[in-house]
């Protein structure tokens, strides 16, 4: 009982504002139109009554004219008067079981076109057979008037509460645009209203500061590497005057990574700004190239080609980014297991082509999985620290994939490993013939 209780609020908990409305409404107009048939129903119960007493009114009158001439006829055929065995196996017996039951001893029923009505005196049974006539009719146009002003009302209802929600539409679809990345999106303001209006003009406004950090986050990576190239290019003529030959090869791997991730930011912009230097590849030579250019001793490091072809189509440079950073990821924080880096096929048509880096090592929190495509994030400052990164690979690899209309997808569990994987767009299906 308690968990169809609680099912219940949850239900009421996740419907929209529209429905909560629509069947507060849909209640009241059928509790209205309960009472209003209830209230039809007392009409049509008095409306033989009524025609009863004008009958019997009638035949008074004429008694009292007449007061020599007996009255037969009360209605239109002339009263029967039977014992109660009669009575019961008359048909008229329905409405003499009412009259039994009734307090008066007299009951009325309609009894074909018209309506009869019992009377029990002791153990004689008076019946009028016929009189009156029946308000079907009538009863079904008030009926019917009823149900046309309660369709009518819903359909006012309906559309007024579609009006007043209507912004939710509008709100929900900025929200939704700005979930998406898309932070130039603006709520029409013509489009909403009242408290609305102010919601959305609030909403717009923070959106906008939001665009404008961002953007400026984003000069900020790009001005980055034209600022260092020159003291880098001192640095590296600097290096050969170290006499410390070992000292002298960590001076220059480092400015290789520093050359690297310039070269990679520099990269993802071009690739931003619509060029593209794409072209056929084969796959598994290229990958164990790119991997033998990490560092990554008594690591297995398997690649698997699962895509049914040995050439696809990709931007070589930008796609290396890419699955260096995830390989270097995963043998960082893989914990010495082995890793499998797996080109297959994705999409519907099997044309976009999938790269996969999958570790057994430490794994990722799920609360993070959706910040580690942002710049300088960490989910482990400390961690952060000891292996050397400072959280701009990955967001790198997103700027690229976004690019090149591709997206980066992250599956972790803690303490059983990560996979990641990006999505290229028609790598699989490009030819000679399309180009």
């Amino acid at each position: 009982m308690t968990s169809a209780i609680e099912q219940a609020k949850l239900w009421v908990r996740t419907r929209s504002v529209f429905s909560h409305l629509l069947w507060a409404t849909l209640a009241s107009t059928a509790l209205l139109s309960l009472v209003l048939v209830l209230s039809l129903q007392r009409v049509a119960d008095e409306h033989p009554r009524r025609y009863l007493a004008r009958a019997l009114f009638d035949a008074f009158t004429e008694s009292a004219l007449n007061p020599g001439e007996r009255v037969k006829v009360i209605g239109e055929e002339p009263m029967i008067l039977m014992t109660r065995q009669e009575a019961e196996n008359s048909r008229f017996a329905a409405i003499y079981e009412d009259a039994v039951d009734d307090k008066d001893g007299i009951a009325i029923r309609r009894l074909g076109d018209n309506y009869a009505a019992v009377s029990v005196r002791g153990d004689t049974v008076s019946v009028l057979p016929k009189f009156g006539r029946p308000i079907s009719t009538y009863a079904l146009f008030l009926v019917g008037i009823v149900v046309m002003s309660v369709l009518f009302a819903i359909a006012a209802i309906y559309l007024l509460i579609r009006r007043l929600t209507l912004p939710f539409d509008v709100l929900t679809l900025g929200i939704r645009r700005v979930e998406e990345g898309d932070l130039s999106y603006q709520i029409p303001l013509e489009k909403t209203f009242g408290e609305y209006r102010t919601f959305a003009d609030g909403f717009n406004k923070m959106v906008a500061e939001l665009q404008r950090i961002h953007e400026s986050r984003r000069h900020m990576l790009l001005a980055l590497p034209h600022e260092i190239l020159t003291p880098l290019s001192r640095l590296k003529v600097r290096k050969d005057m170290v006499p410390d030959a070992t000292l002298r090869d960590q001076i220059s791997k480092d400015i290789s990574v520093v050359e690297e991730i310039l070269s990679s930011i520099l990269a993802a912009e071009k690739r931003s700004s619509g060029e593209s230097s794409a072209d056929f590849i084969d796959i598994e030579p290229y990958a164990r190239e790119q991997i033998a250019q990490l560092t990554h001793q008594g690591v297995d490091i398997s690649i698997r080609n699962d895509t049914g072809r040995k050439t696809a189509y990709f931007d070589s440079f930008l796609t290396s980014v890419l699955l260096k950073n995830f390989v270097s990821n995963a043998v960082r924080y893989g914990e010495g297991n082995p890793i499998v880096v797996r080109f297959s096929g994705d999409g519907e048509t099997g044309c976009d082509m999938r790269i996969a880096v999958k570790d057994q090592g430490i794994g990722i929190a799920a609360d993070q999985l959706s910040y580690m495509t942002e710049p300088f994030w960490r989910a482990d400052e400390s961690r952060g620290r000891a292996s050397g990164g400072y959280g701009l690979g990955l967001y790198l690899c997103k700027t690229i994939v976004n690019g090149l209309g591709g997206r980066i997808d992250i599956e972790s569990t803690l303490g059983i490993g990560t996979e990641i994987s990006v999505v290229l767009p028609n790598a699989l299906c490009t030819t000679l013939e399309d180009m």
